[in-house]
């Protein structure tokens, strides 16, 4: 049996030559850095907001929207009764903004100019309102200023025309009574 032994050995030997490499292990995974906690949400907190001075004021305005000239002239009535402050002020010049006689946004304009000027602290929650409110009563008194003026050109060039048409009928009754001229076609 020795002389297979050695035969073995050298088939074996052979044989593991041929055996190709084991391809290389791939390279460690790089280490992933820890998972950072997150911090627990922060519980909801739900806060009732109270109505603020300005928010009545406001609604005050929502409601005034849809009174009656009678109606607003019963609520600014009522409004020179209650006691003065910024919030009556603003009600009385949210009134007299919807009012449309003669003088009632002069009037709301120097309330509101009279309440921005002020430096009392209560007035610094209305402050924005009422600037507001004054761009806009400013914007609408500018847009009437214009439509009097508009008007008042239109009723200019309407009287203009109506005395063109007067003379332009003078004119013709002129014409008519005119004798013929000679060796003038007659008119048709």
């Amino acid at each position: 049996m020795k002389p297979i032994l050695p035969f073995l050995l050298a088939a074996a030997l052979l044989l593991n030559g041929c055996v190709s490499p084991p391809p290389p292990l791939p390279p460690p995974p790089a280490p992933t850095p820890p998972p950072t906690p997150t911090p627990a949400p922060e519980p909801l907190v739900y806060v009732e907001q109270l109505p603020s001075v300005v928010d009545e004021v406001l609604d005050y305005g929502s409601k005034v929207r849809s009174l009656s000239a009678a109606e607003l002239g019963k609520e600014l009535n009522a409004l020179a009764a209650n006691p003065a402050g910024p919030q009556t002020t603003l009600k009385r010049v949210l009134v007299l903004s919807r009012m449309h006689g003669n003088g009632e946004l002069g009037r709301a304009l120097g309330l509101l100019d009279g309440l921005l000027k002020s430096a009392d602290a209560e007035l610094q929650p209305f402050k924005p309102l009422a600037t507001v409110l004054q761009m806009q009563l400013n914007e609408r008194r500018r847009s009437d200023e214009q439509a009097d003026r508009l008007g008042q050109q239109l009723k200019d060039e309407q009287r203009r025309a109506d005395e063109a048409i007067a003379k332009l009928d003078a004119l013709k009754k002129i014409e008519s009574t005119l004798p013929a001229r000679p060796g003038a076609p007659a008119a048709k």
